[in-house]
């Protein structure tokens, strides 16, 4: 066996050896080459696809911030991100898939993806369909039993696990890790995902830790793109597979690996070798990536009774030596048509004294890996094993894992660094809005309970595999960022989500060119209703115009109406309300990703319907909101635009405002919206950088990037980088800050498309809502027909907010997601159970207005129509 210090070739891994007797520490660092040595788009993969079509996966899929349904299931997406992975695969890779309800079924067995086998497989996907329970179970056995029944041809193999909810139906009695021990080594690594806060996320992460590979949690549908792009390209980027690390020591010593504790992690042991008794600690790691390092901070320190006997000279020198093996699998990278076998291990060794200090490691990047190492092990306290090898969450210990985050912070090395890797481990663990998770989830039990107990596994395996998992949080961003073949990978990923046709449901804004109106198939929301528009017909293009600017005077700022369609980087569009942080978008100086998503509520707004392009299309925009056909010089303000291409109408909903990532440059702050190539035009973006000036962009404050970025952070972002709120004016009229809106009360946060709201608009526009009711309150109603359900969940809100709404100064309003009225205005019968109810509508000064229609029933017609028994 080699034994040596030096780097290893480029084709080969080194493992190093870096002491820190001062903190009694000893950072073990393994690198791996750059890149592969021959040119390469990715590593030959083979992949199955084991994944859950139980009923659940009907239910449509959550975007946090976004109240519009977007008409997409669970199942939907899942199908999207499976046809994602198949995109990018080459001849040279295999794919398989196994679905699993009730019973699992084997869909395909492992196929090399040239061009008729990708169709086969696309269409199996698409025409996947729920049913069933949750028989997790059987759908690990069948993806086990697809490797088995495939020739193992050297390529990297992964077994990638989705559900959305809890095992059900076939559970294994002694526990699923238990039950895999007791077989044979899993023939492949096991990733797995958990879509939703219904899963059990400490079997899934106990199920990647035993299967040596990674777990990572999906809240909603902003995260299913990053999270399963990012996953396919650490994969894609394997230097080597079956990685495991030995370290032997003198019995002397007492060695100790900080970080998470794993259903794999072994104690040290007692070994017999040649040279007399040492101790024996195994490590395993799993997959290598090419360009990242895999680190492990240990502490050490003298065993008691050895302390006074150690031995002087030779003796003391042996026991202080430690010596270091790396066995791991090279990916395979030979070329289509040649032999595909398995590459033999390799295995290469190193020494080092440990009470050396070593000269070649910074003290920042010792202190960067203690930190890491150290959240690690404060995470992973939180999700104790349980004798069923599963991670089990303590949530009567709330207060307790308060005070210990607490300390943490207050003592964690990290914090004296200004280094970008130790600032991403700050800025996750207490950093200002929008980071700061990790404190975020532990400090706010109701967070902890809902989305904590989910999110810190996942965030704790990427640190303690070294692993990018997602655009979100800066500590685990660090990671594959200096690794050529993963950033390639991960691109192309992206690109093949973007690019793919979407998925059947998914809304695509349009104007009607059989309608007079401006239409959306979902414009119905269960906070806003878009109110009806006139189409701007296309006559001539509108000209400046200088004019006053006061009757354009509103509370949003510069906007665009929630269905505006965007161009992205692939050249797809998408209406403006479905951006997410990271979403890339087109901009004039090229592909760049959204930071953060600011969207606001509005009424009977004064919007500009500027007629562009070939189509003769209408865009929705604030009056004073930068516009450019050619992204450069000629900018202007919709406001001052005339013409009969240009009209002035009124519009309730949500408008929206974007922010993409940091650039110098002012013409890389702009996107495409109203369409793509010539049926497009540019409009500004948040912190463009332009903030005094003649340019018709300039703006004190919302062309400074970090100004506008504190203050969206004070709002308190989602998951996906969107915020609520309104912009406030200064004493010259112009937007100064943005605030949240206020709330006069609260209510249950939980909704469904069955619920209802109520809400009065102050005297500066903003609308504050003031009562909320949850169908959840309505179980024996369940079964009623959909209006049924809409009437009695507002009837059952005006009832329970009636003294706050009878003392409310102004018109308050009732906002739902159906026309629930209108069922009632064509002539019919009326049931007791419907007529009883519906009086109580008639003790407030009602006027039901319709989207289309304009105002309706008045409160005589009701009471009317009630004496008949009929409306």
């Amino acid at each position: 066996m080699p034994v040596s210090d030096d780097a290893a070739p480029p084709a080969s891994a080194a493992v190093q050896l870096h002491p820190a007797p001062a903190k009694q520490a000893l950072l073990v660092k393994v690198v791996t080459p750059n890149a592969p040595i021959c040119h390469v788009d990715h590593v030959p993969c083979d992949i199955v696809l084991v994944l859950d079509v139980s009923t659940s996966m009907r239910d449509d899929a959550p975007v946090p911030g976004d109240s519009e349904p977007t008409g997409l299931s669970v199942m939907d997406l899942i199908k999207h991100a499976a046809l994602t992975i198949l995109q990018t695969l080459t001849p040279e890779d295999r794919l398989g898939i196994v679905v699993f309800g009730t019973r699992s079924t084997v869909v395909q067995s492992l196929l090399y993806m040239n061009e008729r086998n990708k169709k086969t497989a696309s269409a199996k996907i698409k025409g996947l369909q729920p049913s069933g329970s949750t028989n997790l179970w059987h759908g690990i056995q069948n993806g086990i039993r697809v490797f088995d029944e495939s020739l193992d041809n050297g390529n990297v193999r992964a077994m990638m696990v989705l559900t959305d909810g809890m095992p059900n139906h076939g559970c294994p009695q002694q526990g699923y890790i238990p039950k895999l021990k007791a077989m044979q080594p899993l023939p492949a690594t096991l990733d797995t995902f958990g879509f939703g806060y219904g899963v059990r996320s400490g079997l899934l992460k106990s199920l990647a830790e035993f299967g040596h590979g990674n777990y990572a949690f999906i809240p909603d549908a902003g995260m299913i793109g990053t999270v399963f792009v990012h996953a396919v390209a650490n994969l894609q980027a394997t230097f080597a597979t079956e990685a495991s690390l030995s370290l032997t020591y003198s019995p002397s010593i007492q060695v100790t690996e900080v970080g998470e504790t794993t259903v794999v992690k072994q104690r040290p042991r007692r070994t017999a070798l040649e040279k007399g008794t040492r101790m024996a600690l195994q490590i395993h790691l799993g997959n290598l990536q090419f360009g990242q390092t895999r680190d492990l901070f240990l502490r050490f320190k003298q065993a008691p009774f050895e302390t006074r006997s150690a031995a002087a000279g030779g003796a003391a020198e042996a026991n202080s030596t430690m010596t270091a093996t790396l066995s791991y699998r090279r990916s395979k990278l030979d070329p289509i048509g040649s032999k595909r076998t398995p590459e033999p291990p390799i295995a290469i060794s190193t020494q080092a004294n440990i009470l050396q200090a070593s000269k070649s490691l910074s003290t920042a990047e010792l202190v960067y890996h203690e930190s890491r190492a150290e959240i690690c092990r404060f995470l992973s306290s939180l999700f104790l094993l349980g004798p069923d090898g599963e991670h089990h969450a303590d949530l009567t210990k709330c207060e307790s894992y308060k005070r210990t985050l607490a300390e943490l912070v207050a003592n964690i090395p990290a914090q004296h660094f200004r280094d970008a890797r130790n600032i991403s481990l700050m800025q996750d663990l207490n950093g200002p809005p929008p980071h700061g998770q990790i404190s975020l989830a532990i400090n706010n039990t109701a967070h902890l309970y809902k989305w904590g107990i989910h999110y810190l596994p996942s965030y704790m395996n990427a640190h303690s595999r070294q692993i990018c998992n997602s655009f979100k949080d800066p500590g685990p961003l660090q990671y594959g960022a200096e690794s050529p073949l993963f950033i390639s990978c991960r691109d192309s990923l992206n690109d093949a989500f973007d690019s793919l046709p979407p998925p059947t449901g998914y809304d695509q804004p349009s104007f009607n060119s059989s309608s007079s109106s401006y239409t959306s198939s979902s414009s119905k929301s269960t906070s806003f209703s878009p109110s009806s528009v006139q189409r701007c017909q296309h006559r001539s293009p509108p000209t400046p115009l200088a004019m006053s600017m006061s009757r354009y005077r509103n509370p949003a700022g510069v906007c665009f109406a929630e269905s505006t369609p965007v161009e992205l980087a692939s050249g797809r569009t998408v209406p403006i309300r479905l951006l997410r942080r990271g979403t890339k978008v087109r901009t004039p100086t090229g592909a760049r990703q959204v930071a953060m998503v600011l969207r606001m509520a509005v009424q009977d707004e004064t919007l500009c319907c500027v007629v562009y392009g070939v189509s003769g299309h209408g865009l929705l925009v604030t009056p004073w909101h930068p516009i450019s056909l050619d992204g450069d010089a000629a900018w202007m303000f919709p406001g001052l635009l005339v013409g009969d291409g240009m009209e002035v109408v009124e519009y309730t909903g949500w408008v929206y405002s974007v922010m993409l990532q940091p650039d110098g440059n002012a013409a890389s702050h702009a996107i495409r919206v109203g369409g793509s190539g010539g049926d497009g035009v540019w409009g500004v973006t948040l912190g463009h950088g332009i903030v005094r000036g003649r340019d018709v962009r300039a703006h004190c404050f919302l062309g400074d990037y970090a100004a506008v970025g504190r203050s969206l952070a004070g709002l308190g972002e989602d998951k996906s980088g969107v915020v609520e709120g309104r912009g406030v004016r200064d004493g010259k009229g112009l937007v100064s800050e943005f605030i949240s809106y206020p709330a006069l009360a609260q209510w249950n946060p939980e909704r469904d498309r069955h619920s209802g709201g109520s809400g009065q608009y102050s005297d500066k526009g903003v609308l504050n809502p003031v009562a909320y009711h949850s169908a959840r309150f309505m179980a024996a109603q369940r079964n009623y027909t959909i209006h049924d359900k809409e009437l009695f969940s507002n009837i059952s809100c005006l009832k329970s907010w009636s003294e706050e709404l009878r003392s409310a100064a102004r018109p308050f309003t009732i906002l739902a997601d159906h026309k629930n009225l209108e069922y009632f205005t064509a002539p019919r019968e009326m049931s007791e159970r419907q007529a009883l109810p519906t009086y109580s509508i008639t003790t407030f000064g009602t006027d039901d207005r319709d989207e289309d229609e304009g105002p309706g029933v008045s409160t005589e017609e009701v009471h009317r129509r009630f004496r008949h028994g009929c409306r």
